[in-house]
């Protein structure tokens, strides 16, 4: 280990302190104080308490809304659906050879086409 010599960082009364430096400290730091009114204490504001009746209403009502939500989203997932087969099901069976002859009148009566219109079509193809 080295050797070092603590007696060069002694102190030899560098640092001096004027004659009553501490005596008057607290007087002069005082008037560098302003003066300003003492404000009351501000009111602590309790803890806001909720009783376990009302948490349980809170609860139920949360589970009524939650179930309400759930089921109209069901049940537009649902609908969804079924429209998605009507389509499937419209575009896959609107052959003439599929429902024969009862399918085409029901077709032609609900296009509101009359023989005359037929009679057109054909004459002109």
């Amino acid at each position: 280990m080295m050797n070092v010599n603590l007696d060069k960082f002694t102190d030899k009364g560098q640092y001096k302190v004027p004659e009553g430096y501490f005596d008057t400290l607290a007087d002069r730091i005082m008037a560098n104080i302003p003066e300003a009114p003492i404000q009351e204490k501000k009111q602590k504001k309790s803890a806001k308490i909720i009783s376990l009746n009302t948490r349980v209403k809170i609860a139920v009502a949360a589970a009524i809304a939650g179930a309400l939500i759930s089921s109209i989203t069901v049940r537009l997932y649902q609908q969804d659906k079924k429209l998605a087969d009507v389509n499937t099901k419209t575009e896959m069976t609107t052959t003439p050879e599929t429902y024969g002859e009862e399918y085409v009148n029901d077709y032609i009566d609900y296009a509101m086409v009359d023989e005359d219109d037929i009679y057109k079509y054909l004459s002109e193809n």
